[in-house]
């Protein structure tokens, strides 16, 4: 696939600024999903200096905690400062899709001072489609570079590489397309399916909501903690959602005074 052959490339031209920050070489980030278990291959295949990385956020599903360690034992696991649960409660509020602060907190502010290669593809968004193979960034005036070798594959490049190779992956795959952090609030959709199957989860953030309802007065307008994070799960404004609540509240209160 030429494809592969040209990430390997773009991997072997970097390595050369990658030893100029670290003797290690590149600082590849390492989720334990499909498109970064293949910059990890394409690295060994490269045949370049690396150290993976692991960011371990405190809401990564079992399954991929005993994936990765059972899998990539030479993976070095990267714990955060604070739980996304302490993280919540320090801000004051739950993280939504345009106030995403746990990225920055639990992972973005690694690899600095590094040649990060990343699993970044095109067609997960609108956004990341802009994204340049090579790009240079800053995070608290230090250097981060970032080279995304996939970001041009698509999703079916990315299964065939690892089908062609025999890698195995995740068994959460078979039963849901992505993985990530339970309760990322960029998929609404995909939050209420892992609050389903992981209802631990679910019940942690509820016990944290309610802290901050108790402790700091927040989330007042909410009949509940648990109403707080149905609503963050159904991805709808604060004002529809509450009234959607109202108005089923009223014809729940109607039918039952029926009977």
């Amino acid at each position: 696939m030429d494809k592969v052959k040209h990430s390997i490339g773009l991997i072997r031209k970097a390595e050369k600024l990658a030893l100029t920050y670290n003797d290690f070489g590149f600082h590849l980030a390492f989720s334990g999903g499909k498109d970064s278990q293949v910059i990890y291959e394409l690295a060994k295949m490269a045949g370049v200096k690396f150290k993976a990385y692991f960011y371990k956020t405190s809401v990564d599903p079992r399954e991929l905690l005993s994936f990765i360690r059972s899998n990539y034992p030479d993976v070095e696991w990267v714990r955060p400062k604070m739980t996304m649960y302490q993280l919540i409660y320090k801000k004051g509020m739950l993280p939504l899709r345009q106030a995403r602060f746990c990225c920055e907190f639990l992972k973005e502010r690694n690899g600095v001072n590094a040649v990060v290669i990343t699993g970044i593809t095109a067609d997960e968004s609108a956004k990341r489609a802009k994204r340049k193979e090579q790009e240079m960034s800053c995070v608290k005036g230090q250097d981060k570079v970032f080279i995304h070798p996939i970001l041009n594959w698509t999703k079916a490049e990315v299964i065939q590489f690892l089908n062609e190779r025999n890698i195995e992956k995740c068994s959460l795959y078979e039963i849901q397309e992505r993985i990530g952090c339970v309760g990322c609030p960029m998929s609404p959709k995909t939050m209420r399916r892992d609050f389903r199957n992981m209802p631990n989860f679910k019940k942690a953030y509820i016990n944290t909501v309610q802290k901050l309802i108790d402790e700091k007065g927040k989330y007042s307008e909410f009949p509940s903690a648990e109403d707080v994070v149905d609503w963050w799960a159904s991805g709808m404004s604060r004002k529809q959602w509450l009234a959607n609540k109202l108005q089923y509240t009223i014809e729940y209160t109607e039918q039952s005074s029926e009977y």
